[in-house]
């Protein structure tokens, strides 16, 4: 290099041109030097980390202090008798055994002392000696018979119930003989089998004619014909109605008794919605004084007379048969009957009957 031929002739390195010239120079040896001081600190820590290997791995296998088992001081000193007892007769194992447990009872309790059960007690080294526990006598067994076993308990699984057998000797102080089961049967035995044909039923000759007429007598009974006086009553009464002061709008019923000629005997007022009694009582007799003197039709089936109840009812309507006239709202709209335009709301009075034949 030309600088570097210049420094080392002239050996002058101070000045400007110099410097410049060694400055590369100097920057690459700090590098290498901070790389070398780097290194050298990563071998160190390697060297040092491999050498506490084998001394953790000792440190870790070295076995802890023997657990050594000592002594406290204290000694107990427990003493067993074995008291004798006396062998059980067949009849005193019988008395001891308890009878079966319901399931009810099957209760824990507390257990009772048993004669033979060892004795464990505890005693001081300078306390005397205990006397021993006296030896209890045997319980001789209560004569009489032996109680019966408890039932067993029911499940959804048994058949019915059987009825318990009556004590003592039928009839010696038991039960009556006719009260065991068995004894009377339960039913009586079945007929048995005709072995003759039965009589034929007898069947008239006009049997059509009769199922033909009773059609025809149920048919004028539903359309009101079975009783024709029945039309006229109801028509005399609806008369004497419109041509009273009754209200308006009303409903009354009326009784109309005839006898078996034909003949009216009463008619009076039963029941009425507006107006009063007295009013529709004179309707009544104005309609009892109509049909005085005349002799209406009866039929067979009202041989003994009959009872006629007419219902007539009273109301107001327009020709069209509205309540009112005029024009009346729908909805968003109107409307109105060109029937009913100019015209004036009428009295309506209509009739009905049922007739109940007197036996």
């Amino acid at each position: 290099m030309p600088g570097a031929a210049q420094v080392h002739a002239s050996g002058d390195v101070s000045t400007p041109a110099t410097k410049r010239a060694l400055a590369p120079l100097s920057g690459t040896h700090q590098g290498a030097r901070r790389l070398l001081s780097r290194e050298v600190r990563f071998l160190l820590a390697a060297t040092l980390l491999h050498a506490a290997i084998p001394l953790l791995a000792r440190i870790a296998g070295a076995p802890g202090p023997a657990l050594e088992a000592r002594s406290s001081g204290a000694r107990r000193e427990v003493e067993i008798e074995i008291e004798p007892v006396a062998p059980h007769g067949p009849e005193q194992d019988e008395a001891r055994t308890p009878p079966p447990r319901t399931p009810d009872e099957a209760r824990p309790r507390e257990a009772e002392p048993v004669l033979g059960r060892t004795a464990r007690r505890e005693r001081r080294p300078l306390d005397p000696p205990a006397p021993p526990a006296p030896t209890e006598a045997p319980v001789e067994p209560r004569e009489g018979p032996a109680a019966p076993p408890a039932p067993a308990p029911s499940s959804e699984y048994d058949g019915p119930p059987t009825a318990e057998a009556p004590r003592g000797v039928a009839g010696l102080g038991g039960a009556p003989v006719w009260q065991l089961p068995g004894v009377l049967p339960d039913r009586a035995p079945p007929a048995p089998a005709p072995t003759a044909p039965a009589a034929p039923r007898e069947v008239s000759a006009d049997r059509a004619g009769e199922l033909l007429r009773e059609a025809m007598r149920d048919r004028d009974k539903t359309l009101g014909l079975d009783l024709p006086a029945a039309g006229t009553v109801a028509s005399v009464v609806a008369d004497a109605v419109r041509g009273a002061e009754t209200p308006a709008t009303a409903r009354a019923v009326f009784e109309v008794h005839l006898s078996g000629a034909g003949a009216v005997l009463g008619v009076r007022a039963l029941s009425s919605t507006a107006g009063a009694a007295a009013l529709w009582a004179r309707v009544a007799r104005e309609a009892a004084a109509q049909l005085a003197g005349r002799v209406l039709a009866m039929t067979a089936a009202f041989a003994k007379g009959a009872k006629v109840y007419v219902t007539v009812s009273s109301s107001v309507q327009m020709p069209s048969g509205a309540t009112s006239g005029g024009i009346h709202h729908e909805g968003a709209g109107f409307g109105f009957d060109v029937a009913d335009i100019g015209a004036r709301p009428r009295r309506l009075v209509q009739s009905s009957f049922r007739v109940e034949a007197i036996d």
